[in-house]
């Protein structure tokens, strides 16, 4: 698909069902690519149509470039392979594999599972092609290249921590209660 479309995001499983097998082009560039995949993302939980900003027109340059612009108030930043969770937007350097000058950024399909490979989802992985690009599919990646991910906030899991009904706190002191005792007692 040329151009930008409307994507439902309500979770990465949502995504995934409704991108994985199709080709996207957002910018009219070299076909089908990594970037304009999460570009879509990008675009779809409402960033400008340029980003990820790379700063230098490679992929790796949405994290070594850009990472704070790109992450936003929407994202936190991951430095860290081993906290890679499903659903977070994994940036590889360049060199991936012989000729790579322009690193990969695709998503990762499932948490970090402690080897050099991880399943991610992502364009131009498979039959990658620097003119006409490749569909959104799956496949497991090296990750020795790691450099950051991305993981968007709308899609986190942790329940917030519910505030006491008062706004004050509960605490209670056996003290008083054992005091009180004795004197009823007396």
């Amino acid at each position: 698909m040329a151009g930008y479309v409307n994507v439902q995001h309500d979770t990465y499983d949502v995504w995934k069902s409704n991108t994985l097998g199709n080709e996207y082009d957002l910018d009219g560039y070299w076909g089908y690519q990594c970037w304009d995949y999460a570009s879509l993302f990008w675009r779809n939980i409402g960033f400008p149509a340029d980003f990820p900003q790379t700063g230098n027109g490679y992929a790796y340059g949405c994290w070594t470039l850009r990472k704070n612009i790109n992450a936003g108030d929407q994202f936190d930043l991951i430095e860290l392979l081993p906290l890679v969770k499903k659903g977070d937007v994994i940036v590889l350097d360049q060199g991936r594999f012989a000729g790579d000058t322009t690193g990969h950024i695709a998503f990762a399909d499932e948490d970090y599972n402690g080897t050099s490979t991880l399943r991610l989802m992502g364009q131009n992985q498979e039959h990658a092609s620097a003119t006409v690009g490749y569909k959104v599919t799956i496949d497991n990646v090296s990750v020795l290249k790691f450099l950051g991910a991305f993981r968007y906030k709308g899609w986190s899991t942790t329940p917030p921590t519910p505030p006491t009904p008062s706004g004050k706190s509960e605490k209670r002191f056996p003290w008083f209660i054992t005091n009180q005792r004795r004197r009823n007692m007396l």
